[in-house]
């Protein structure tokens, strides 16, 4: 089964292959939302799982711009809590996140949420 992800709002948004493990994705999510100052849970809902940050224009603001979204940075992030990842994975999740931060745009919530829900594997 492939493995994808993708934020939602009422409607189905535009998806990004995983690149990653979900437990992984799941933390870098984590990760980008404590860079960022702004809260993240984590629900199951069935076999899949979802992410929801708070103030879903910060995240997809640092996503487009800030300079320190490489997966360099996120890379020794992760190590430091003991998720070990592959750099080259890891780039190509991020490059494919930076192309469509401005198309998942639509999907911030009302009240400025954001929600990926990261499908079964």
């Amino acid at each position: 089964m492939s493995q994808s992800f993708r934020p939602v709002k009422k409607i189905w948004n535009m998806h990004s292959s995983c690149f990653v493990e979900p437990e992984e994705l799941i933390a870098l999510l984590h990760d980008l939302a404590a860079r960022v100052g702004t809260a993240s849970e984590e629900h199951e809902y069935g076999e899949n799982k979802a992410v929801w940050l708070e103030d879903g224009n910060k995240v997809l603001d640092y996503m487009e711009a800030d300079e320190r979204f490489n997966a360099a940075s996120f890379k020794d992030s992760m190590e430091e809590q003991g998720i070990v990842i592959k750099k080259d994975e890891l780039t190509t999740l991020i490059d494919n996140m930076r192309s469509l931060a401005k198309q998942w745009r639509n999907s911030i919530g009302q009240h400025g949420e954001l929600v990926f829900y990261i499908d079964a594997c």
